[in-house]
């Protein structure tokens, strides 16, 4: 789904802009670059499961899969972290359009109710998670933010995660990362794990994660227009 702010324009007071112009293109650009990079990895997969469906007989079936999979695994890795790198900048961007719009409806004593920027969901937090250890600190290196065990995962790749029921064909396009745990004791001599990193495919990312960007694209859009409503009918009584 396309953002909304494409149709509309910042929020203007006779020459002042109240909220940023480069906010209202880049926010359905990065809207874009989501959905592309899905379709880049479903056209990538397209030829190497066509394989799988082809094979003939179950030995074929598998080393289709599994020479499949090794190809995909750097294109599952540049397309998910691709992913990752720009949901959170377009969360970030939403973030701080919504921050310019209260900043607008408090200096302007609008007074205008609005709905709050959706909660994270555990998925979200897993691709923020993927975007701040498994890009940003690979290789990982222990630190306030990021615990040892946390510091090995995000260095430790697994992107060949691929499982299929009895009588189904694999599916590449669900070829999972971070699909693995890693476990160790704590200094009390506690059961620790590593985050859970795993993701089953780039499409499932957007399907878990374009659902929140809607409900905030939706909330910013709302509103805008109701601060604009409000500013014209300010206008409209002086």
């Amino acid at each position: 789904m396309a953002s909304g702010l494409q149709d509309l324009s910042p929020l203007t007071v006779g020459n002042n802009m109240l909220t940023t112009w480069q906010l209202h293109s880049n926010i359905p650009m990065l809207h874009l670059i989501l959905e592309e990079v899905v379709e880049d990895w479903i056209r990538a997969v397209e030829p190497y499961q066509k394989r799988v469906d082809d094979a003939d007989g179950d030995s074929a079936m598998l080393l289709a899969a599994i020479s499949g999979s090794s190809v995909l695994e750097p294109l599952l890795l540049k397309c998910l972290f691709s992913y990752a790198f720009f949901f959170v900048a377009t969360d970030n961007a939403y973030g701080q359009l919504y921050a310019e719009l209260n900043r607008a409806n408090n200096k302007l004593d609008l007074n205008i109710k609005h709905d709050k920027p959706p909660k994270d969901t555990p998925f979200i937090e897993k691709i923020r998670l993927i975007r701040d250890k498994s890009i940003a600190h690979f290789p990982g290196t222990p630190s306030d933010r990021v615990s040892r065990l946390d510091a090995y995962a995000a260095m430790s790749w697994d992107p060949g995660g691929l499982s299929w029921s009895t009588g189904s064909r694999p599916d590449l396009e669900k070829l999972s990362f971070g699909s693995g745990r890693f476990v160790s004791t704590d200094s009390s001599g506690q059961r620790v794990e590593s985050k859970d990193l795993e993701v089953p495919g780039v499409r499932a990312a957007h399907e878990h994660c374009l659902p929140y960007l809607n409900e905030y694209d939706k909330m910013c859009c709302d509103y805008l227009e109701a601060l604009q409503a409000a500013l014209d009918s300010k206008e409209d009584t002086t």
